[in-house]
């Protein structure tokens, strides 16, 4: 899954979602347009992170 695709799922905007990963916006902003790539492990644990907030909001 891509960044995007995950910063869309949280409904976060760019600045929003950055901050709250502790991700320098133009770093996410490039990683989103495909111009660098995040390491395998960044999305990864960023996955993980909304997958566990989502279930828990859910209980």
């Amino acid at each position: 899954m891509l960044i995007k695709e995950l910063r869309k799922i949280t409904g976060l905007t760019q600045a929003e979602f950055a901050k709250k990963f502790h991700i320098p916006v133009g770093t996410l902003a490039h990683w989103e347009q495909e111009i660098r790539k995040p390491p395998e492990y960044v999305v990864y644990m960023i996955s993980r992170i909304i997958y566990n907030e989502r279930t828990e909001y859910n209980k």
